[in-house]
């Protein structure tokens, strides 16, 4: 027994040893060494912090996660261990909480710049467009050369609308040169006016300097699905999908898309998964609420719709659909007043002005 415990490695060797498994690449063998040296030295925040890192490294990032929340506890003021903890949460695409880490981060460090870009980042992906403009506004006044922020506030700013500033934001960039960075920047904002033509041109030739820029695929695929070109618009999806699996955009239009098509079954992932990302979309909730009534069950339905009814009592859809659901549940009196709903809703549209001429 004295001979065993005389062989068993200590603390620093187990440290030596992981680290040097993790150079060569051995992640499991770190894995498995960091494992011994946190049962030996539960309170040691770098070897939690290395676990963790080795972990997530491996795609175990519920595992790398549980790590870094035990070393925080620890050491709750480590500006490394926050990042990194919100760094496995947006792996997970789990982006509010990835960014409510980022924000505790940039309470103590708010000039640490991997914590902006990534919390911007997070924003847009929340389709939380005025929080990523009030976060990026000041680093753009305050850091011209920085791209990464002009391009995050361009596309912050033409997805809350605001057009103009967009396009000084564009401006901007383009005075360093034409690149797939504002090419689809450009596209983005042809869509937000509603040059949907304009915008897939553009968006393809920024993707064809650039295949990987995050969010073109879902760009194009919207543009195309304005142009009614469905088939060519899934297609699009798909390409974002393959990049990245939580594209929100991605996943709420080509589900969509697909049940409109009348391809049900097929409609129920994306969707399913457009609502995990993004609990509080009305968007989204609607879309669920019109599958699960395709599908037949109208009481699921209605509890996706009636919600979406109240926040967007001028959506006429949302009440075409209630009107229906409402009739196959037996309650003509519920159908009845949906159907009254959009007559007035048509009779509101028909005595509108007309917009601009284009």
């Amino acid at each position: 027994m004295a001979s065993a415990l005389a062989q068993a490695p200590s603390p620093a060797e187990l440290y030596r040893e992981a680290v040097a498994a993790n150079e060569r690449g051995d992640l499991q063998q770190a894995i498995a060494l960091y494992e011994q040296l946190v049962k030996l030295q539960p309170d040691s925040v770098e070897a939690r912090t290395n676990l963790g890192v080795a972990l997530v490294h491996a795609d175990r990032y519920g595992e790398a996660l549980a790590q870094y929340q035990e070393a925080l506890k620890r050491a709750p003021d480590n500006p490394i261990i926050q990042l990194n903890l919100a760094l496995a949460w947006y792996k997970q695409a789990d982006f509010e909480k990835a960014a409510a880490q980022l924000e505790r981060l940039r309470q103590r460090q708010p000039d640490n710049r991997q914590a902006l870009h990534l919390l911007a980042d997070c924003y847009l992906r929340l389709g939380r467009n005025r929080d990523a403009v009030a976060l990026l506004e000041p680093a753009y006044r305050a850091n011209p050369d920085d791209h990464a922020v002009d391009y995050a506030l361009g596309m912050a700013l033409i997805s809350d609308g605001q057009a103009q500033k967009g396009a000084a934001v564009i401006d901007r960039i383009l005075r360093n040169g034409s690149t797939a960075e504002t090419d689809l920047l450009v596209g983005a904002a042809q869509l937000a006016a509603g040059d949907h033509r304009a915008a897939a041109i553009t968006l393809r030739k920024a993707l064809d300097r650039n295949p990987q820029l995050p969010g073109g695929w879902s760009l194009l695929g919207r543009a195309l699905l304005d142009d009614n070109d469905n088939e060519s618009a899934k297609t699009a999806f798909q390409r974002a999908l393959e990049a990245v699996p939580t594209d929100f955009d991605a996943n709420l239009y080509l589900g969509g898309t697909l049940r409109h098509d009348g391809q049900l079954q097929e409609a129920v992932p994306y969707l399913e998964k457009a609502l995990r990302l993004r609990p509080d979309s009305v968007a989204a909730r609607y879309q669920v609420g019109a599958l699960n009534a395709a599908l037949g069950k109208f009481e699921e339905a209605l509890k996706d719709l009636e919600p979406v009814a109240k926040e967007w009592p001028d959506f006429q859809q949302v009440h075409v659909q209630l009107a229906s659901v409402y009739q196959r549940l037996n309650r003509p009196q519920d159908s009845q007043r949906e159907r009254d709903i959009v007559l007035q809703l048509n009779e509101k549209a028909r005595k509108a002005p007309p917009g601009p001429t284009p």
